[in-house]
């Protein structure tokens, strides 16, 4: 989520925004992601609404979003992402939406109905620019390229250990971390190790997570029609800590479905 809060605030001007999320650890983080940016910016989130996965039936959520809201943050994932933006179309909702890393991928562009308009320009950001798939069912869109395949070494303590992983892929730099664990080599190596997804190189920082590139979106709607994710800025190198000094972020606490409130 690193950069979406700051650019919802000063750029779209998005002021109070509720947060409709599942009810579990993923979605925490990402509410925490996207609050710890917009809150410090100014933002202000009156209301957060949890709902478990699987959810059908949006009716009472959507009831209960103020009127006076700037825009909605959805992090909802595949059918729970459609049927919340199907039923709140109907309902008769106009708040703009800004998209978790999920919310706005191919189960929600590529549906059809009034709520394809209603999510072209909406904001998100994730680790890889969503693509679509075209008619031979390769990866491709307009804004990005497929990825390059490259051997897998075995990697050992040099410069620049490098590995491929499929594209966009968010838990593979965990997997390859695991099987550098096992073999004994990550106390060793774990600092000079870059692992190369399908759209950038993945450093490892001294706790062994990720440090990559972040990319802001918004939906568009290309000449023939389909949604894409259109990229509109790159945030460079983001870490675990989301870019904010160590000690100000582990201030901010443990990302639950009270924290962070804004204030």
């Amino acid at each position: 989520m690193a950069g979406l809060g700051d650019y919802v605030y000063n750029v779209k001007k998005y002021k109070t925004v509720v947060t409709v999320a599942e009810d579990y650890s993923f979605p925490y983080t990402q509410v925490f992601g996207f609050m710890a940016a917009f809150c410090k910016a100014g933002g202000h989130v009156p209301k957060k609404f949890w709902v478990p996965i699987g959810n059908k039936d949006f009716s009472s959520v959507i009831a209960a979003i103020p009127d006076n809201v700037d825009a909605i943050y959805v992090a909802l994932g595949g059918a729970d992402g459609v049927n919340f933006l199907t039923q709140y179309q109907q309902a008769g909702g106009a708040a703009p939406l800004i998209g978790g890393s999920i919310t706005v991928d191919q189960t929600v562009l590529g549906t059809k109905g009034k709520q394809r308009d209603y999510v072209v320009g909406t904001p998100a950001a994730g680790r890889s620019p969503t693509t679509r798939k075209s008619r031979n069912g390769r990866n491709s869109s307009p804004t990005t390229r497929p990825p390059t395949r490259t051997a897998s070494p075995r990697p050992r303590c040099s410069r620049r250990a490098t590995t491929s992983t499929p594209s966009g892929i968010a838990g593979a730099g965990q997997g390859r971390r695991r099987s550098l664990r096992r073999r004994g080599e990550v106390p060793r190596c774990a600092r000079q190790t870059r692992i190369r997804h399908a759209y950038r190189m993945v450093k490892l920082d001294k706790n062994r997570q990720a440090i990559a590139d972040n990319y802001l979106t918004e939906v568009a709607k290309a000449d023939d029609g389909h949604l894409y994710n259109k990229v509109i800025n790159v945030v460079k190198a983001v870490n675990q800590t989301l870019g904010i000094p160590e000690a100000d972020f582990l201030k901010l606490g443990v990302a639950n479905r009270d924290n962070p409130d804004c204030k």
